[in-house]
């Protein structure tokens, strides 16, 4: 979906005189009412003629409005929330977006992003005390100059950020159609660099401890990123998943076994536990995580078989190459 709004938005950023006109011509601009009195023969009388559709004489209020070529036939163009977590602005053609990672702050962040954005698409531009200022190229008239202001709200751990076209002689639908056109260039390229980044951090190491007295593994990850790494390895290590419920946090398997030979090929050591149903259980510890199993009758497995589980899954959760 965002693919093609990519090229909606960007295609529909190339000679905006063509799309704001109707395809077919305006020679109709120059057409006139031509009228004649009706001919009554000789010894008729006239008709009576009913008023009630006779056209009134446009008003020169009226006479003022646009006609033909200068008719813009574009339908509005919306501000989109196209990155996860953000948020439509109720007024003016602005997003809400939330803080999601820890590492910076969320302001520091867009100010990046931003400064990559103007990069990309060759604009001018240049930082301000409120955000930034920059033209339109190539997104639209390079004459025209946008205000990017970014606002911090600490309370909700989110930033506004809202484009304003200044110095514009635009009608207010067109100004705020090339606004929202500009800030839906932007959170596609965001949009697309966080994917970028979730993508190498889901393809990292992940690093396991088993923790015998609590019965479960030790994941060093938040929760998000434990599940899609579980539910990727499991089927490779010899589990059939037959029910998952993320929400709640387990995965429902039956284990085949593998024969050696398959456990040489993926040089990790082989999974000696009974083969039959087990739960797995992945529960939420905030910034870490942790694994469980048990059978199908819910009962904790043994020590033995999670210490098993334990030196599979350990190694497995590092290897990078598992997860392609």
């Amino acid at each position: 979906m965002i693919s093609l709004l990519a090229v909606s938005v960007l295609a529909g950023c190339s000679n905006p005189e063509k799309r704001a006109q109707a395809n077919r011509g305006f020679d109709y601009e120059d057409a006139t009412l031509r009228t004649a009195p009706l001919m009554i023969p000789a010894g008729l009388v006239a008709p009576d003629f009913n008023t009630d559709y006779v056209i009134p004489k446009a008003s020169a209020l009226e006479s003022a409005g646009v006609t033909g070529k200068a008719v813009d036939v574009r339908p509005p163009t919306q501000v989109l929330p196209l990155v996860r977590g953000s948020q439509i602005l109720e007024s003016g053609s602005g997003l809400w977006f939330y803080q999601q990672r820890l590492d910076q702050p969320l302001q520091q962040e867009l100010n990046t992003a931003l400064a990559a954005f103007f990069k990309d698409k060759k604009a001018d531009a240049t930082e301000t005390a409120l955000g930034w200022s920059s033209n339109g190229n190539p997104i639209s008239n390079p004459k025209q100059r946008f205000n990017w202001q970014l606002n911090a709200d600490d309370v909700r751990r989110a930033v506004s950020l809202q484009v304003t076209l200044v110095e514009s002689e635009l009608k207010t639908d067109a100004k705020q159609r090339d606004e929202a056109a500009m800030l839906n260039a932007f959170s596609l390229s965001y949009q697309r660099e966080l994917t970028q980044q979730q993508d190498l951090l889901d393809r990292s190491p992940i690093q396991l401890t088993l923790q015998s007295e609590q019965g479960r593994l030790l994941v060093s990850e938040g929760y998000d990123r434990s599940w899609k790494r579980l539910v990727t390895l499991l089927p490779k290590l010899g589990f059939e998943l037959t029910n998952r419920q993320q929400a709640l946090g387990y995965v429902d398997v039956e284990f085949d076994g593998m024969r050696k030979g398959k456990w040489e090929d993926l040089k990790l050591p082989a999974l000696n536990i009974p083969e039959q149903a087990y739960r797995v259980q992945l529960g939420d510890l905030g910034e870490q995580s942790s694994i469980t199993l048990s059978d199908k009758n819910k009962v904790p497995v043994s020590a033995d078989i999670l210490r098993q589980l334990s030196n599979t899954l350990v190694p497995a959760f590092k290897r990078t190459d598992l997860i392609r």
